[in-house]
């Protein structure tokens, strides 16, 4: 999710051919839409799902994936983010106000500042043991590797303490 994506969206011109794979090896859908939305208020509903009801944030992200990358649906409209929480115990009418009047942005923008401060710049991104950011779709070989990496990290400081 995108939240410094301008306003009205950018058009999609990149194929995400290394995630088609492993989004088929993975049975899941994912059709890359045609216009990125920025996500500043999917983020916001996503806040108040976590907060007002922890438990069903799991599925309020799954729903928030599926109008992304299935349904190419706008998740920046109040409306579509309220639909979403359909079902939930959370208020739909609480998501469309708070993402209304942009009352979670502070946030979303701290959230933001901590992430670029780790070095994150796209997503995925990583960060592991707080020590390290990894940046970008990896393989399971990769992430092998830095676990390997920061045992042997940990092991040498280990002795030399």
């Amino acid at each position: 999710m995108h939240p410094e994506i301008p306003d009205g969206g950018t058009f999609n011109s990149r194929r995400f051919s290394a995630l088609k794979p492993i989004a088929e090896e993975l049975d899941i859908v994912m059709r890359p839409p045609e216009r990125f939305r920025p996500t500043r208020k999917a983020h916001q509903a996503a806040l108040v799902v976590e907060h007002a009801s922890p438990s069903e944030v799991d599925i309020y992200h799954q729903r928030l994936y599926e109008a992304v990358w299935v349904e190419e649906r706008d998740i920046e409209d109040p409306q579509t983010l309220s639909e979403l929480a359909a079902g939930l115990s959370v208020p739909p009418e609480l998501i469309e106000r708070v993402v209304i009047e942009d009352e979670l942005l502070p946030a979303v923008r701290s959230s933001m500042e901590r992430a670029h401060a780790w070095g994150a710049t796209g997503t995925p991104s990583w960060v592991i043991d707080n020590k390290l950011m990894v940046p970008g779709l990896q393989d399971d070989e990769f992430f092998d590797r830095v676990i390997q990496r920061l045992e042997s990290i940990r092991n040498d400081e280990g002795d030399a303490g």
